[in-house]
């Protein structure tokens, strides 16, 4: 009988989860900038081929739905920066109000990307999810772990796990970023790291392509 309710439960769920009609919350941004979310939504969707339509049109406003908050977040930062910037104190002063900010800011990024990998697994697997995350970031950890796999061949598995833990990582937060270059910026942070350490281990690190 529990496992007959429970059952019915999920499937109660399931239905409204699918059948939730989602809806783009522009925050009241230009159009173009709506545009430009959407543009970039229908890009990462395109790399998951769903079949389910209701399913897909879902998904693509959770995402354009992430771009247009990313968006939000971050002039949200500059605009209090500036206003801070603005004010008649010390350096002293100043850059504790910064550094407040700086840390708010990261902890708005952190609700907001652990908002949106719960949204998406109401629709996707971790396979699925694992491609949009790849999608938004350019490609950078496949690029980034195979260049590492296929120039030092002989790491031990422990040390292949340490490398894409370290680029699943800088995964994480470069899907924060708006822009390629900052996502890139992030990747050469953590693969210095990675260099790093894997010449300590005794490592060429100079056979690991650049790309």
């Amino acid at each position: 009988m529990r496992k007959l309710l429970f059952l019915f439960i999920s499937f109660s769920f399931s239905v409204a989860v699918y059948a939730a009609d989602i809806e783009l919350n522009t925050r009241n941004f230009p159009a173009e900038v709506v545009q430009e979310a959407k543009r970039k939504a229908t890009k990462v969707l395109d790399e998951l081929s769903l079949k389910n339509t209701p399913v897909r049109d879902n998904v693509f406003i959770v995402v354009a739905n992430r771009y247009l908050e990313l968006r939000e977040i971050h002039q949200a930062y500059g605009e209090r920066n500036k206003a801070i910037e603005a004010l008649k104190l010390d350096k002293k002063e100043v850059d504790e109000r910064l550094e407040v900010s700086y840390y708010q800011c990261n902890s708005d990024l952190y609700r907001s990307r652990f908002g949106y990998i719960t949204w998406l697994s109401f629709y996707l697997d971790n396979a699925q999810i694992e491609k949009v995350k790849d999608a938004m970031t350019l490609h950078l950890l496949p690029a980034q772990y195979s260049a590492f796999m296929k120039g030092l061949p002989e790491l031990t598995e422990d040390q292949k796990k340490r490398v894409r833990s370290w680029f699943e990582e800088a995964r994480e937060f470069s899907m924060d970023f708006e822009t390629g270059r900052q996502m890139r910026q992030m990747f050469t942070k953590y693969r210095g790291r990675l260099n790093n350490y894997l010449s300590k281990c005794g490592y060429d690190i100079s056979r690991v392509s650049k790309k």
